[in-house]
């Protein structure tokens, strides 16, 4: 598979297990695992991004966007956020955390579609191989340092 492949499936599964915690709002319940399966898989999505994918994507040239993603990065934070906040409550707002998790789904689907388009399209057809191989491991890796934040995070 490549970066890109695995990336995408990265993004099928964040948004399934949203999905999972969405609907378990429609029938009136709170399935916070669900929501911190997703939120947990999104920011580590986002880690290995910003620490291994968009180093070298900046170096030849992508830096517009990349500057971009970033910035979304750091909106989607943001939501997280506020969504755990909401969830942290003795009793959850439903409401709240639906129209939230709306807004999350609204951002994840626009930054979703031009990242596969242009940043993974990129990555796969202008990393030499030896960087795309980095990224790979890195991918495999799946460590995420306690405390890290998106480099824009609210």
């Amino acid at each position: 598979m490549t970066i890109a492949e695995e990336l995408e499936v990265e993004h099928r599964s964040i948004d399934t297990r949203l999905a999972d915690f969405v609907a378990s709002l429609e029938a009136g319940e709170v399935r916070a695992t669900s929501y911190r399966d997703s939120a947990g898989e999104l920011r580590q999505h986002i880690y290995l991004e910003e620490q291994w994918l968009f180093p070298p994507l900046r170096e030849i040239g992508l830096i517009p966007p990349v500057l971009v993603m970033l910035r979304e990065h750091g909106e989607l934070w943001g939501t997280l956020e506020t969504i755990d906040r909401l969830l942290d409550a003795a009793s959850p707002d439903l409401d709240a955390l639906r129209e939230a998790c709306g807004r999350l789904g609204e951002q994840l689907d626009a930054h979703n579609q031009k990242e596969e388009a242009i940043i993974y399209r990129a990555a796969v057809e202008q990393l030499d191989p030896q960087t795309q191989e980095s990224v790979a491991m890195a991918l495999a890796d799946e460590t995420m340092p306690a405390r890290w934040r998106c480099q824009l995070a609210p």
